[in-house]
């Protein structure tokens, strides 16, 4: 599931992702602020994410929901690099995601700067595939 991910993760951030800002006023330990700018947050998960690099120094988005999730979908925009994309991974559908077992997307395959802008809305299940549905949309600045 994850190596499915990461394949079709250059692609995804062809057209996507980047940042570590908040326009919810959030702070460095809580950079969303609560749950993100803006958007039709349901389910009360927040999401923290950082930019990081595997040992092979690549690139990730690193996600780390607030509570165990199961992700269907994650929507990614960033205006300054033309990107407006979805990812509706069928292998993602079942893995759970927690602040312990966070979700990577990558490697980036794009040019990151600081202060690029990306907006991110991630939907799925709160616990597992049965769990209660959840919507967290948040945005996120390149440190």
């Amino acid at each position: 599931m994850k190596r499915l991910l990461l394949i079709l993760l250059p692609l995804f951030f062809l057209l996507i992702y980047a940042g570590c800002k908040s326009d919810s006023g959030g702070t460095t330990t809580d950079p969303f602020g609560g749950g993100g700018g803006g958007g039709n947050n349901t389910g009360n998960v927040t999401f923290t994410t950082a930019i990081v690099q595997n040992n092979q120094n690549q690139t990730y988005f690193e996600f780390k929901p607030s509570t165990g999730v199961v992700v269907t979908k994650i929507a990614a925009k960033c205006p300054a690099l033309n990107i407006n994309d979805e990812i509706n991974d069928a292998d993602i559908v079942d893995d759970v995601f927690s602040s312990t077992q966070p979700l990577y997307v990558g490697p980036i395959t794009v040019n990151l700067q600081t202060g690029q802008a990306w907006a991110f809305t991630f939907s799925g299940k709160i616990g597992s595939t049965t769990g209660q549905a959840f919507t967290s949309s948040f945005n996120y600045s390149v440190p």
